[in-house]
């Protein structure tokens, strides 16, 4: 006779009906302690911690946003760590106000456009767009990386047209994501930088070259170096500099590499820096570089931000850092 009683071993999950549909209880709490003012949310922390004398930014540093990653299913535990909840409990939306973090997520977004959107959960897929929002209204108000949401909303729209058929999830929730991109892309083609006001304060033009070339020697991209260049006469004379491309050329790619392009018979001052970096961008690719990382403690089994940390309880806890592509095969996307 089959057992109809409720298992001890279920998880017990409450679900809550919201606007946006049913979501998980826990999780629903989850997004409205991230989604509230941050007025209200120092004063709640004053409030519990009356004891602790600290500025603002201490006790927004106190908040480690983790997950315990479970690996695999266990006779008293039925429940693996799924994508959607990891977004959430890592505050992935509020990450992208953090500018250590920005590209971390953004490479993130754009592996999981490109690979296998479609084969999301509907709860997944809906908090992926949220995360997207929320990159788009940061970009707005701080006017800063539109060229990467640009190229997000370019692949959403891709993967949102190539999975029209082969989707999951129902086709009225399909029809909801491609309207919120289709009203992001509008707003992102109608942003105009504005010109800063003559403020008295020192621009990147002001600085000396020497400061101007060791800026310019440390951007990751060399797209943002040919666009610098654009902007005046003398950012542009920098960019063209061989010992400019040749720092780049040390920096992405290793001895071997280089050499694979390295003319032998010429003299160091005769070598076109430039050409073989591009030479080994089109054969080997760039090297991603992130200010913070998603890490997983080998003691515990968490996921968090390094910069944030978790709470573990061994003293000296062993972690290994998370690349993009590394944290989307946690999940076997």
């Amino acid at each position: 006779m089959p057992f109809l009683g409720r298992d001890w071993r279920s998880p017990g999950d409450q679900w809550v009906r919201t606007t946006e549909g049913w979501e998980k209880l826990k999780l629903w709490r989850v997004k409205v302690f991230e989604n509230l003012n941050q007025n209200v949310i120092a004063r709640l922390i004053r409030l519990a911690l009356l004891d602790i004398k600290s500025d603002q930014d201490n006790i927004y540093g106190r908040r480690q946003p983790y997950i315990l990653y479970n690996r695999a299913m266990t006779r008293e535990k039925k429940e693996l760590t799924c994508l959607s909840e990891a977004l959430i409990r890592l505050d992935v939306a509020g990450a992208v106000k953090d500018i250590q973090r920005i590209n971390f997520v953004a490479k993130l977004l754009e592996l999981i456009f490109n690979k296998k959107f479609t084969g999301l959960s509907g709860t997944a897929q809906k908090h992926v767009i949220s995360i997207l929002e929320a990159f788009s209204n940061e970009v707005l108000k701080t006017e800063y990386n539109t060229g990467c949401i640009r190229d997000l909303l370019k692949s959403a729209n891709s993967a949102l047209n190539q999975g029209e058929n082969s989707h999951i999830g129902s086709a009225c929730l399909w029809t909801r994501h491609k309207k919120a991109v289709a009203q992001m892309q509008d707003k992102i083609s109608e942003f105009q930088v504005k010109q800063r006001n003559d403020d008295g304060k020192t621009k990147f033009t002001d600085l000396p070259e020497d400061c101007v070339r060791c800026i310019l020697s440390r951007i990751v991209d060399h797209k943002d170096i040919m666009r610098a260049g654009m902007s005046s006469t003398s950012l542009h004379l920098i960019s063209q500099e061989h010992w400019l491309w040749q720092q780049l050329c040390f920096f992405h790619f290793d001895d071997n590499q280089i050499l694979v392009f390295l003319p032998e018979h010429l003299e160091e001052k005769d070598i076109d820096w430039q050409y073989i970096y591009k030479r080994c961008y089109k054969r080997f690719g760039k090297k991603d570089l992130y200010a913070d990382y998603l890490a997983l403690c080998s003691c515990c089994g968490s996921i968090y931000w390094q910069s944030l940390g978790h709470p573990c309880v061994h003293e000296e806890s062993i972690s290994r850092n998370l690349s993009p592509q590394d944290f989307i095969n946690l999940f076997s996307l």
